[in-house]
């Protein structure tokens, strides 16, 4: 670990392994999340309400779909550790950081330097989905609409700073640009 302002590998080395599992897992949600928040202004499923604004879109799917999800993301969760779920116990034996065996077909016949460079295309593209997704986010918060277009019509610029603190928002129910 080369950039390490914080000395966190040197102060908790024994909870690297499950700093780096952390960091491709959201990578690789956060790489097909970028591709979903982009495609669900286009793209509906049959049964589903469709919504232009992705962050709206969990207000109008519907509960079962939901629960569905959830129930889903759940299993493959608690599934994919065997029921090991802390960092205390998830990397008993050998197993490496990010390896759920699912895709390793095509790492066989690569030599060390090509699986190094695969890897790190993956930790690199996983951060940039993460920035990504996050710039996603915050400009349909900002716009208070979809993403494209990246300006809706009569758009004025974002509104003033609502909340005066970002408890006192919460509790007032204030959001940062108006009410909630």
């Amino acid at each position: 670990y080369e950039w390490d302002p914080l000395q966190i590998s040197s102060k908790y080395p024994q909870h690297l392994p499950w700093y780096r599992e952390a960091e491709l897992k959201h990578g690789r949600v956060c790489m097909v999340a970028t591709v979903g928040f982009f495609s669900q202004q286009y793209i509906t499923f049959p049964g589903f309400e469709p919504s232009p604004d992705a962050l709206q879109a969990v207000y109008v799917a519907p509960p079962g779909a939901m629960a569905a999800l959830l129930f889903l993301a759940g299993y493959i969760e608690s599934a994919s550790y065997g029921g090991k779920l802390t960092m205390l116990d998830m990397f008993e034996g050998d197993r490496v950081p990010g390896d759920f065996n699912f895709g390793a077909g095509f790492l066989k016949g690569k030599s060390d330097k090509e699986v190094y460079d695969m890897k790190l295309k993956e930790l690199n593209n996983g951060r940039l989905a993460m920035l990504a997704f996050a710039g996603m986010v915050h400009h349909n918060i900002v716009v208070k609409g979809p993403l494209f277009p990246l300006f809706p019509d009569g758009w004025t610029g974002p509104g003033p700073w609502a909340a005066t603190s970002m408890q006192g928002g919460i509790n007032e129910g204030v959001g940062m640009f108006g009410n909630v």
